[in-house]
């Protein structure tokens, strides 16, 4: 597995800090309420444990998955909790009149969420690297955790091993929600971020 110091992490960390306080605001204003969005820890893993800490064992959650593509290439997953994509629906209001997980507008609703966070981390990370991202559009997943996380991310490994999993706290309306973000980049682009990173040792 690629070496990667504290600092390094720490800087994959502001960025997707950086990318979180973005799309707080941009949800806040999307949802009509107050948003706050920030990435306790970040952590670089081997496809085995990513599974395990984006995993909850027996418990049914959602996934928005979104490729990233430009000159950094990769796919993302964002994931919530049942109960958390349903609060999530519920604070849209009278905006969103069927706010049943069945539902395509409820679906619509949670994949135009995973467009926010996505596309901020995106440019997040596209601006310390100085380059472009931009991202593909959105597919949901709504099934046990067990069933899509582990197929998502070993899709996501097909040219690396490697996983960026971002620790979420996500707040909505003043409630927790439980939510995480992963980033599989493709081998190239890992690439790019080390030697990104490598710049920054000191």
């Amino acid at each position: 597995m690629q070496n990667i110091s504290a600092q390094q992490i720490d800087i994959l960390n502001e960025i997707g800090n950086i990318g979180a306080g973005n799309a707080a605001t941009a949800l806040s204003q999307l949802m009509g309420t107050m948003v706050d969005m920030s990435l306790p820890w970040t952590k670089l893993c081997l496809i085995e444990e990513g599974c395990e800490l984006l995993s909850r064992p027996d418990e049914a959650g959602v996934g928005i998955q979104i490729a990233l593509e430009g000159k950094i290439n990769g796919l993302t997953l964002l994931t919530f909790d049942e109960e958390s994509a349903l609060y999530i629906l519920n604070a849209f209001g009278d905006m969103l009149p069927d706010k049943r997980l069945e539902s395509d507008m409820a679906r619509s609703a949670l994949m135009e969420v995973g467009n926010i966070v996505t596309g901020s981390f995106a440019t997040a990370i596209s601006e310390f690297l100085k380059t472009t991202a931009w991202c593909t559009p959105p597919l949901l997943i709504h099934d046990y955790f067990d069933a899509f996380v582990c197929s998502v991310v070993v899709s996501g490994c097909q040219e690396t091993d490697h996983v960026l999993v971002f620790k979420t706290e996500l707040f909505v309306g003043g409630k927790a929600l439980q939510s995480d973000l992963a980033f599989m980049p493709t081998k190239e682009s890992f690439q790019l971020i080390m030697r990104e990173l490598d710049a920054t040792r000191g």
